[in-house]
């Protein structure tokens, strides 16, 4: 495990010398670039350790068709048809030129029309017929499935390498319960990185109410969150003299639906226990506690420069929180990096970038928590030998491909403009956490406590006891499940 950390601090330090990269991924479908032509892909295969063996054996597939279950949105982050200068679009088609050379095989999607629902899923496993090799899904759909018992262990997939550094320790780790792991959190995809929460801040607001430089507080680890409520809660101008908070008036803090809060600052709902084999629920004590409290008062209290909307709150619904700070009317905002980069890509906005708080200055190190689109192998998969070795190739080609490309265009494109967000977000990256709470708990679990009190008003205490029998019931089933 240590050594998978080295190599990621070492292609993270080649890579801020490496060439500048261009792009931007993002959810949206038409994906923008900038200076494409500068891209270097030479000086990224040098600097994702190309020489590194997948210690894969010689196969010739004969031309099969791998069929890989995704829906329309999510394939890029995993599988793209062809070449069209965008960067990490490019560097996706590359590591799967390479796959498809090698074994001779063609990588093929097949549509799967509601990622989000099991259904569909379900339906084409228990046919019985081989239907698909590999499948990428919702991260909490790809939870409950497993329980099912749908999907393989991926500890009885041959040829898949948990010690390769295209398998992150926070993921399998995380994912691994009794010896167990049914989900695919690796390298073939981009997502993880995409997804990981951060913070964004407007560099020209924090001058113009004359605020100390957030930089600074990270780099002496005064970047915690009491310090980021204090400077944020009364930031409120209206802007146009109406008399009503409304979009256009500037606003210490916008935030539009909490995913992913309680582990960027260190909170798993489920705990493990000591032997690795077991769930018990540790979400309620002094200390979440009185992080719910000072949550709530912030984001849904009477705080003039708090603005927090979500589907269930109906406050400020008319628009997003990415968008008002795109507008350049927010101080600090929260959300993925993928995500709110692709908002800023057509906007003159000054901003940077920042890690997450802390909770407090006691907490060892800043977290940056991401979401996952996982891949999945079905019970129905008839080659598990080919399976391992095709998924495992991805992975291995994705990190000396896509990865690069990745860190390259988050640490050196346009829309990083200096040099302290490009340390803020190599803080970012090399901390991250997946929470096996948020993809087993599901919507409802107490990893979205954040979200599910806010939505009902703010009472942490009286949201848990009236859901602990539940959710006691789902830790349950989960233990049993990776007890058989």
């Amino acid at each position: 495990m240590k050594n998978m950390k080295k190599k990621l601090s070492l292609l993270l330090a080649l890579l801020m010398t490496a060439s500048v990269f261009a792009g931007c991924g993002g959810v949206a479908e038409n994906e923008t670039t900038a200076d494409t032509a500068e891209t270097t892909p030479a000086a990224v295969e040098d600097a994702a350790e190309t020489e590194l063996s997948d210690d894969l054996p010689e196969k010739d597939y004969d031309g099969y068709t791998f069929r890989i279950l995704c829906d329309n949105e999510y394939i890029r982050f995993v599988h793209v048809t062809e070449s069209n200068g965008e960067a990490i679009n490019d560097a996706v088609f590359d590591a799967n030129a390479n796959v498809m050379e090698r074994f001779n095989v063609k990588l093929e999607q097949l549509v799967h029309s509601d990622w989000t629902k099991g259904d569909e899923v379900r339906t084409l496993i228990l046919s019985g017929d081989d239907a698909f090799d590999l499948g990428t899904i919702h991260d909490c759909t790809a939870g409950t499935l497993s329980l099912e018992g749908l999907f393989h262990n991926l500890y009885d997939v041959p040829h898949l390498n948990f010690e390769k550094p295209w398998w992150p320790a926070y993921t399998t780790e995380s994912l691994t319960l009794n010896g167990k792991m049914y989900l695919i959190s690796n390298y073939m995809s981009y997502y993880g990185f995409w997804s990981t929460r951060t913070m964004f801040f407007n560099i020209d607001l924090f001058n113009d109410f004359g605020l100390e430089s957030p930089y600074t507080m990270v780099k002496e680890d005064r970047w915690t969150l009491d310090n980021v409520i204090s400077m944020t809660k009364d930031v409120y101008e209206d802007t146009n003299g109406d008399g009503t908070r409304d979009y256009g008036d500037i606003y210490g803090y916008a935030m539009t639906v909490p995913y992913c809060l309680l582990e960027n600052f260190g909170f798993e709902a489920y705990g493990k226990s000591d032997d690795g084999k077991t769930l018990n629920i540790d979400v309620y004590n002094e200390v979440t506690v009185d992080f719910m409290d000072k949550m709530c008062a912030w984001l849904v209290g009477d705080q003039v420069g708090t603005v927090y909307s979500n589907k269930h709150s109906g406050r400020y619904n008319e628009d997003s929180s990415n968008t008002w700070f795109s507008n350049g009317t927010v101080l600090l905002t929260y959300g993925a990096i993928g995500h709110l980069l692709t908002g800023l890509i057509d906007t003159d906005t000054n901003y940077g970038i920042l890690p997450m708080p802390k909770l407090n200055e006691a907490q060892d190190h800043f977290i940056g928590a991401c979401c996952e689109v996982p891949g999945i192998i079905p019970v129905s998969n008839s080659d598990l030998d080919r399976t391992g070795v095709i998924t495992e190739a991805m992975a291995a080609e994705g990190y000396k491909n896509i990865v690069p490309t990745y860190y390259g265009m988050a640490l050196r494109s346009r829309y990083v403009n200096d040099e302290d967000s490009r340390l803020m977000l190599e803080i970012l990256f090399e901390n991250r956490v997946l929470s096996f709470s948020y993809i087993y708990g599901g919507g409802s679990g107490f990893q979205r406590s954040v979200d599910n009190v806010l939505a009902q008003g703010g009472n942490f205490s009286s949201y848990y006891e009236s859901n602990l029998s539940k959710q006691q019931k789902l830790v349950d089933e989960i233990n049993a499940f990776f007890g058989k």
